[in-house]
């Protein structure tokens, strides 16, 4: 059965706490992926992992997403793992160096053979449903022809890789997102409760 979790964005450390207490709280999830956004990747700003020091206190696992510039990646990167992040994401588009990460998402409007020289060596990919940013966007129905590739060609090869898909996911997408392939879907935190009452 497919994985959903929520997903903060913001750029207020009072929001961030409160989603989290409210994420905790509910008991309903065991994991929560944290947006960086630094303001040139995307046009928006959030919070740095460095704002993160909540992370040892809460019973969770966090994912870090990092919507940042080539020239931020590997330091918001190092943050986020000095910080407690289980998995560090990086945008596939953002970097030169694939290589150096083991969870990448690909944007909306990238190729899947973009990515597909790398899918041996990922625990994660991250098939990006709404343009980078902003959250409240509607889901782009080319993920799933994206999903449907990716767990295609983990299938022929035998990897291992987890397909997760993040941004405009609503609950009558999950029932064809799980029959394409995709393993977790990740949900704004304001709009998950929805979801799963």
């Amino acid at each position: 059965m497919i994985q959903v979790f929520p997903a903060i964005l913001t750029d207020n450390v009072f929001e961030l706490g409160e989603a989290l207490r409210k994420i905790r709280d509910s008991k309903k999830f065991s994991r929560v992926q944290i947006d960086f956004i630094d303001g040139e990747y995307a046009n928006n700003r959030t919070i740095k992992p460095a704002e993160m020091d909540l992370i040892p206190y809460l019973p969770l696992k966090f994912d870090a997403h990092l919507m940042v510039s080539e020239n931020n990646v590997l330091i918001w990167a190092k943050e986020a793992a000095v910080m407690g992040f289980e998995r560090v994401i990086a945008q596939m588009e953002s970097i030169s160096e694939p290589g150096d990460f083991r969870s990448l998402a690909i944007d909306v409007h990238s190729p899947v053979e973009a990515i597909e020289p790398f899918l041996s060596s990922l625990e994660l990919v991250v098939v990006m449903a709404i343009e980078p940013g902003l959250g409240g966007q509607e889901f782009k129905v080319e993920a799933i022809e994206k999903i449907k590739k990716l767990n295609s060609l983990r299938i022929q090869s035998k990897f291992n890789f987890r397909i997760c898909v993040d941004g405009g996911v609503k609950k009558e997408h999950l029932q064809a997102l799980e029959e394409t392939g995709a393993d977790e879907a990740v949900v704004g935190w304001k709009r998950i409760f929805e979801m799963v009452q």
